[in-house]
C-alpha cells in the first residue's frame, strides 16, 4: 500500500458511498493478539490514513448503522471458510480527524464516505 496525496483535513463530512475501490490499495493484517483483522490504507475522498478492527465473530462488524442490511454484510468468523473482511465488508473512512461539518454526536472521527472493495 503507497499513498502519494496528503490527507485532506478540509474535505466536508457528507455520507458518501463511494462504490467499489480497488483492493490492492489496502492492506489486511491478523491483529496483534489474534482478535481479528486490520485492514489500513488511506480513505479515498480524504486521503486520511484509516485502519480498522474487524474482531471475529461479531455480528455487524464493519458497518455502521443499518448499511449491514442494505449491502447484505454480516459477521466476520473466525474460520477458514470466513470471507475476508478486506473484500466481505463496508468500509468507512475512520482517518480519526474531525471534517468540517461533521456530526457533534458521532463515535468515530472521519470524512464519512464508505465504500466496498474488489479485485
Amino acid at each position: 500500500m503507497t499513498t502519494t496525496a496528503r490527507h485532506d483535513h478540509g474535505v466536508p463530512y457528507a455520507d458518501e458511498d463511494l462504490g467499489e475501490i480497488d483492493a490492492a490499495l489496502f492492506t489486511q493484517e491478523p491483529a496483534p493478539g489474534g482478535e481479528g483483522v486490520v485492514v489500513a490504507g488511506a480513505c479515498p475522498r480524504c486521503h486520511g490514513t484509516t485502519r480498522t478492527l474487524f474482531p471475529w465473530g461479531r455480528p455487524g462488524v464493519g458497518t455502521k448503522g443499518a448499511l449491514s442490511l442494505l449491502f447484505g454484510r454480516g459477521a466476520t468468523r473466525k474460520a477458514e471458510d470466513a470471507p475476508e473482511p478486506l473484500l466481505a465488508e463496508v468500509h468507512f473512512c475512520e482517518c480519526g480527524h474531525p471534517h468540517p461539518q461533521g456530526p457533534p454526536d458521532t463515535s468515530f472521527l472521519g470524512c464519512g464516505a464508505f465504500w466496498r472493495t474488489r479485485r
